[in-house]
């Protein structure tokens, strides 16, 4: 019995030996095909952009009151946004345009120099209203009804569009067109055959305002009008070809 035990303790110290060996060799051959096809490739990137007129703004409203009566401060904040509310819906815009945050109260201190301490020194009370306007030409109504129902936070407009997904694949697109064309410059150069594509990758897309949104004073306007300017959406790529001979 003992020297079955030995003989299976061999055995089985072999079997390990061997497993890991051929794992070793697993590695081995797999870090050469590897190498071998990182040796047969073009790897090179290609950029794409797009420009488009944006057709969506985003803005927040807000109202910052400070003072010693919470409960009037409370008040007049709600008051304000209920009337910027009331506002902006006679605008058109719909409800599932217009998102007001929950009342934010902080308590407000100041240093006492006589008692070398924070004294309190009464509440600041705030709410933001996120509006989404889908028609960039109710900018102007929109930043005036603000003012006259007593907000005193507002955010810069910020651009976008409702065809985002359909440039943004052109430019992918583009992108790739000038990958295959840097590729093909260099395998003239280097005197091989370019093959199909055997990895492609997409980088960080780039969303960005081509000119920022400008204030115009036009001389029969009552009030201002914004110009959009235009939004560059770019793709980048990385891809590699194979080559060969």
């Amino acid at each position: 019995m003992q020297k079955n035990r030995s003989l299976l303790g061999a055995y089985l110290c072999r079997l390990t030996a061997f497993l890991a060996a051929l794992s070793v060799l697993i590695t081995c051959l797999s870090a050469s095909a590897q190498a071998s096809e990182d040796s047969q490739v073009i790897a090179i990137s290609g950029t794409g952009a797009v420009t488009l007129v944006p057709d969506t703004a985003s803005i927040t409203l807000g109202i910052n009151l400070r003072g010693n009566d919470l409960t009037n401060l409370q008040m007049s904040v709600d008051a304000a946004v209920g009337t910027i509310l009331t506002k902006l819906r006679a605008l058109n815009i719909d409800d599932k345009d217009l998102a007001a945050t929950n009342i934010r109260i902080s308590p407000r201190y100041r240093y006492n120099q006589s008692q070398q301490q924070s004294v309190a020194d009464g509440y600041e009370v705030s709410r933001d209203i996120r509006v989404t306007v889908r028609d960039l030409a109710l900018l102007s109504p929109v930043m005036s009804e603000a003012s006259n129902a007593g907000i005193n936070r507002v955010s810069p407009p910020q651009l976008s569009s409702s065809k985002y997904e359909e440039n943004y694949q052109k430019a992918l697109a583009l992108a790739v067109e000038q990958a295959k064309q840097r590729a093909s410059a260099l395998a003239d150069a280097a005197q091989v055959k370019l093959g199909p594509v055997v990895r492609m990758s997409t980088l960080e897309t780039t969303y960005r305002p081509e000119q920022p949104m400008r204030m115009a004073m036009e001389s029969d306007a009552p009030e201002a009008a914004y110009q959009p300017g235009e939004l560059r959406v770019t793709a980048n790529v990385n891809v590699a070809f194979a080559i060969s001979p």
